[in-house]
């Protein structure tokens, strides 16, 4: 907030511009989805585009984060790089009901689990590495880092074929 020139006020106001964001890219990409495997795409294929969107997405706009310093290009980074996000639901967050159905609330539960182990070492991390380099630019390439290498592994490795019976 200090940091960009933002007043409190003006940051609450620009804290729900993300999730505005959100909800129309997400249910977009849903609809976009659900299109082209009426027209025969493998759901796989789907579910990779759609990851590929919520992550490609979400790095793109962390790396010309750091390369803005004007406060209307920093909101719009930021809620481009979160509302890409959205694309998950069609990506991974539908991926468990395609592998395993009959399964998929302990996948979920499973794959929450995990992904929540970084969100509680993210806020300290984040703190020292901001402490010692002076600024966010480092945090932002982590990020990045993690969210292309992610989006390397979900290509790789995942499938929207049913897995378990």
């Amino acid at each position: 907030v200090q940091v960009r020139g933002f007043s409190l006020a003006e940051m609450g106001v620009y804290a729900t511009f993300p999730y505005i964001a959100m909800m129309f890219i997400g249910n977009g990409m849903a609809w976009v989805a659900d299109s082209m495997i009426q027209r025969g795409a493998s759901i796989t294929r789907v579910r990779k585009l759609s990851q590929s969107l919520a992550f490609g997405g979400a790095a793109l706009f962390l790396l010309l984060l750091t390369q803005t310093t004007s406060p209307a290009l920093t909101v719009l980074c930021i809620t481009l790089g979160l509302g890409s996000l959205a694309c998950f639901a069609s990506g991974m967050g539908t991926n468990h009901l395609d592998i395993g159905p009959k399964y998929a609330g302990v996948l979920i539960g499973l794959t929450n689990t995990a992904a929540t182990i970084p969100g509680i070492l993210a806020p300290t991390i984040t703190g020292f590495i901001v402490k010692f380099t002076g600024d966010w630019n480092m945090v932002f390439y982590i990020a990045t880092a993690i969210l292309l290498v992610g989006m390397v592994v979900w290509n790789l490795f995942a499938s929207g074929k049913r897995l378990f019976d």
